[in-house]
């Protein structure tokens, strides 16, 4: 039983961390060991061998620790008298169109925001297709949509268009419910100066990731390369200007693949 719930732990810091699922069996089981063995003794340090970190271990560990979160969200939600949705459209690192679904809701007089869901959608999307997989994820999971008092959105004309965008259909089936505009694209916006050395060390970086992910042959080689390499990561990440909050992660990624892409380009 122990073993189970170390397990569980370590595949709960794994994903807390972003790490690779792969960490667990490959580092961190052999460091623990290495530590218990040393602070504590052998016999101490066979121990660590009953915890089971494979790869595929951790990632049903994973999955089952993100459905019981969900359990407990959807739960929240439907005791909530209302709640409010955030849509937003985002495209991954592998060029997949993603629907990001925020909600806010009360729980014990006080306002929580948590993340819905986020599931892929075609790429070229209308407001039809978006709202049939909204109301889809509402319905299956028994949420009212008359309790639904705000819905908050981008300026994409999919979201916002006056008969066929998202909102226009969720007000149709949920008639309390505001529109209002996200404004983070703004604050975004307002947040570009910065000093000329760092916009330098930006504007490079930038370059260097363009070269690699704009076009579809050089993705492959170093996705291949990292693979081949053993690296975590297998991917850069896209710089996008409106999402000046993703840089440091953009750089980070860089910075760790540093020397995969000394490789790649020789």
């Amino acid at each position: 039983m122990k073993a189970l719930e170390a397990s569980y732990s370590v595949a709960y810091l794994i994903a807390k961390s972003g790490a690779a699922e792969m960490i667990g069996e490959t580092l961190v089981k052999p460091a623990a060991k290495v530590m218990v063995q040393v602070m504590i003794g052998d016999k101490a340090s066979k121990a660590i061998d009953c915890v089971p970190l494979s790869n595929n271990t951790v990632h049903r560990r994973i999955t089952d620790m993100a459905e019981n979160v969900k359990r407990q969200l959807l739960s929240r939600v439907q005791k909530s008298c209302y709640y409010a949705l955030q849509a937003d459209e985002s495209t991954d690192i592998v060029n997949l169109a993603n629907l990001l679904l925020f909600v806010r809701y009360e729980l014990n007089n006080e306002v929580h925001d948590d993340i819905l869901f986020c599931q892929p959608i075609p790429i070229h999307t209308t407001g039809k297709v978006i709202f049939k997989v909204i109301d889809d994820f509402i319905k299956n999971n028994y949420l009212d949509w008359s309790r639904c008092v705000g819905i908050s959105t981008d300026g994409a004309r999919a979201m916002i268009g006056s008969k066929k965008g998202v909102v226009a259909h969720i007000q149709a089936v949920a008639p309390e419910a505001k529109s209002t505009h996200c404004c983070i694209h703004r604050e975004a916006l307002a947040t570009q100066d910065m000093q000329a050395d760092l916009k330098q060390v930006l504007d490079e970086a930038v370059k260097i990731i363009s070269f690699v992910k704009g076009h579809p042959l050089n993705a492959r080689l170093f996705s291949q390369l990292c693979d081949e390499m053993g690296s975590d990561y297998t991917h850069l990440l896209f710089h996008t200007e409106l999402r000046c909050l993703s840089r440091g992660k953009v750089l980070n990624r860089l910075f760790e693949l540093r020397e995969e892409l000394q490789v790649f380009f020789r």
